[in-house]
């Protein structure tokens, strides 16, 4: 992930306050930015516009968007839009059947996302020093642990995702939902383990190894522990054929 800083421009042109820029933004159009990246000589970028309708529909945006939600939207880290965004990538670069109503659907998708990630980020705190976390924090913490495979999240990554210290994490998630953030982590990994058993043929290894354990031995204590069986004898009973 590359991050640059950039600015908003005012009417006069002069920029505002600086902030860190993500590998994927949005805005109004019309919108001026200046963004400055040291040390990258070229870069590749997608673009993608709507017509004030469709944008006006699809959002219930009408283009005059409050300071938070512009401060949102210069680094999105939600992995639903950014799965949405590459695969129009992946469109743009192959020649498959059905492309361009392929690329303009999955585009609109990203914009209904777009919708949800502004409607969760009102309360936009660059550096909140709080006892709680924000909405925006816990759908970042939600999007990312759900959204990755083949490994398991560190307590270091979620306090990046969420702008904080990890000891201002671990007790700030505590004191919002009353449980652990390892305790979140683990459930939405047995979330997994049990679909994977119940609609996967995959062996207990390559599913231990997909949701990050060190082997089968300790994907199968886990799961004991958490459900009573063991992966066999949960397979057994929910396998949907």
């Amino acid at each position: 992930m590359t991050y640059s800083s950039g600015a908003y421009l005012d009417a006069d042109g002069s920029p505002g306050t600086w902030l860190q820029f993500g590998d994927v933004n949005y805005g109004p159009i019309g919108t001026r930015m200046l963004v400055t990246a040291p040390g990258v000589a070229c870069y590749r970028a997608v673009y993608c516009s709507f017509d004030a309708p469709v944008f006006a529909e699809t959002t219930g945006l009408d283009g005059h968007w409050s300071r938070e939600q512009l401060m949102a939207a210069v680094d999105v880290r939600a992995p639903t839009i950014r799965r949405d965004l590459y695969r129009v990538v992946q469109e743009i670069s192959e020649a498959g059947f059905g492309r361009e109503r392929l690329i303009g659907i999955t585009a609109r998708l990203a914009l209904a996302e777009v919708v949800r990630y502004l409607h969760d980020e009102q309360q936009w705190p660059a550096t909140a020093q709080r006892s709680a976390l924000a909405t925006w924090q816990l759908r970042r913490i939600r999007d990312y642990v759900e959204g990755l495979v083949d490994r398991y999240p560190t307590v270091d990554e979620l306090a990046r995702i969420c702008e904080i210290g990890r000891r201002q994490l671990m007790r700030a998630y505590k004191a919002t939902t009353g449980r652990t953030i390892g305790e979140y982590v683990a459930e939405v990994r047995m979330t997994k383990a049990r679909s994977l058993l119940a609609e996967t043929s995959l062996s207990q290894k390559e599913i231990a190894y997909r949701l990050g354990f060190a082997g089968p031995s300790s994907f199968c204590a886990a799961f004991r522990g958490i459900t009573g069986m063991t992966p066999n004898q949960y397979r057994r009973t929910h396998r949907r054929e």
